[in-house]
């Protein structure tokens, strides 16, 4: 070997010495290293500004480890459930907001609109739901006793109706029987003239009926007075008068033994009188029992059977007029006195099946209500209030559902934080699902940083680790929460290509933060200690 070469190579040595000398005392000094790239880099102690101030960073031992990473914060980004036009806006980027506060508020016109109809819908389907149980609450009670009296009421009143139309038909068919005979005498006038008589009384009667009738009517529906009373005793008292003249007439025609036509105009006469009697006592009775809905009903069908009593009696007095008319007049031809006077008869017939059937009718209601409801009717009412309830509920899921769409125009915060962005503004139309704030919760953020392959025995979860920031001249204490499972390389924004091929583990430690000096993004060291 030449002497040239074993100089090159003592050169060589002695460099690869001196090398390896400074790389081991860098490794055990650190902040030799960085002093060294600052002075090369001109960065020294005589270049700096006087009033620079120096940020004291967390001493560390020749076995404590460094590692470099960026702050960073659990963001929520919010969007609408709902679209529409955002009429408000309560929160602006760098906004402390607490869980529930409202950031963002839709047009709500048409769902108010239709949160009125809601409501109107659910006070209709209670008040059908209230009416259903009332009928089906006085179906299972059974009748009232005053309605009962109301409907025996209506059966006397009937009843009385059925008289009179009886006695207009004995009327007529005696009208028709004088119609065929076609020789006129003074018996047949005189015979015309009680008729007309008789008609007229009983016009009279009807009506007086009649009066009493719309006056109990009105009375029911205005509430009885003690005068009032006081008139209905009287015409009772004036009822039980009209009932002892033809009950005397008719006693007198039975004790001298006179029969036919005269004895059953008489009995009828009384059996009307007797009806009018019965019927001012229950009106008398109605008024000191005071009115009911039921009482009025049954007023009106008494007025309905006094007006009706009044038409057959005018009817029967027209006849009467017109037999009168024919007695007095010249005799016309047999064969039209006779088609009238059964067209009467025709007629008064068909009063008399009316009247049977609004007695037929006024019984069959008095039955009913002493009887009760029949179990199919009480399945039917059941049936009516299921089907109303079923309808209130549908109405109050319609209310809930339009006051939800309501809610799902606002928007507000999940939880506590800061808005990071605000990418709506009043005006505009918001989407379903497009993003409108992001929130952060600076109260708690995390640093992640990389670990080699080599150290990552020095790490552990829950270990404590040292934290500095270029912006503030303090330690933030922080703890290991996660250590990843799997390496990988060095994140793209590690500064030197050399460092961006070495296999690495992401650590992520946990920082509070109660006075959000950390925000994210920043640059931040960590030491965890050995």
């Amino acid at each position: 070997m030449s002497q040239r070469t074993k100089i090159i190579i003592g050169v060589v040595a002695l460099i690869l010495g001196a090398a390896a000398i400074g790389w081991l005392y860098f490794q055990l000094s650190p902040d030799a290293w960085d002093s060294f790239v600052a002075d090369m880099s001109g960065d020294n102690a005589t270049s700096r500004p006087a009033a620079q101030p120096v940020v004291q960073r967390p001493s560390r031992s020749a076995g404590d480890l460094l590692a470099s990473g960026s702050i960073e914060a659990e963001e929520v980004t919010l969007a609408a459930e709902l679209g529409g036009r955002i009429v408000e806006t309560t929160a602006a980027e760098g906004d402390n907001v607490d869980a529930g506060d409202l950031l963002l508020r839709l047009d709500q016109a048409t769902l108010l609109t239709q949160q009125e109809g809601a409501a109107a819908s659910v006070s209709q389907a209670e008040a059908g739901l209230a009416a259903a149980q009332a009928d089906l609450d006085r179906a299972l009670a059974g009748a009232t006793p005053d309605e009962i009296a109301a409907a025996e009421a209506a059966v006397l009143t009937a009843e009385g109706a059925v008289a009179a139309a009886e006695a207009a038909l004995i009327e007529a068919q005696f009208g028709a029987d004088s119609a065929r005979t076609i020789e006129q005498s003074e018996s047949s006038v005189a015979q015309a003239e009680a008729a007309l008589a008789q008609a007229e009384g009983a016009v009279a009667a009807a009506k007086a009926d009649l009066a009493r009738a719309n006056a109990e009517l009105a009375r029911l529906r205005a509430g009885a007075r003690p005068e009032e009373i006081a008139m209905y005793e009287a015409q009772l008292a004036q009822a039980e008068a009209l009932y002892l003249q033809p009950r005397t007439s008719h006693d007198e025609l039975i004790n001298h033994s006179v029969s036919g036509v005269p004895e059953e105009m008489a009995r009828y006469q009384m059996q009307a009188a007797a009806a009018a009697r019965d019927a001012a006592q229950a009106q008398l009775d109605l008024a000191r029992a005071g009115a009911s809905s039921q009482e009025i009903a049954a007023a009106l069908a008494a007025v309905d059977a006094a007006q009706a009593q009044v038409t057959i009696a005018e009817a029967g007095r027209d006849a009467a007029e017109a037999a009168l008319g024919q007695a007095q007049a010249a005799p016309e031809t047999s064969e039209d006195t006779v088609g009238r006077a059964d067209a009467g008869v025709a007629a008064a017939q068909a009063q008399v099946k009316v009247a049977e059937g609004q007695l037929a009718q006024a019984q069959a209601a008095l039955d009913r209500l002493r009887a009760g409801a029949t179990e199919q009717e009480i399945a039917m009412l059941r049936a009516q209030v299921a089907q109303a309830d079923a309808a209130k509920q549908a109405a109050d899921a319609s209310r809930r559902a339009l006051e939800l769409q309501l809610e799902r125009t606002m928007l507000r915060a999940p939880s506590g934080g800061v808005i990071l962005e605000r990418l709506a503004h009043e005006g505009e139309l918001a989407v379903p699902g497009a993003p409108l704030f992001t929130l952060a919760d600076l109260d708690q953020v995390t640093l992640t940083v990389y670990v080699p392959e080599a150290d990552l025995g020095r790490v552990a979860l829950g270990q404590a680790v040292d934290v500095t920031v270029d912006a503030y001249d303090q330690v933030f204490p922080g703890q290991v929460t996660h250590i990843a499972s799997q390496a990988e390389f060095t994140p793209k924004n590690v500064q030197t290509q050399e460092e961006r091929v070495h296999m690495v583990f992401a650590v992520k430690i946990r920082l509070d933060n109660p006075d959000q000096l950390l925000k994210p993004g920043m640059p931040a060291d960590a030491v965890f200690g050995a």
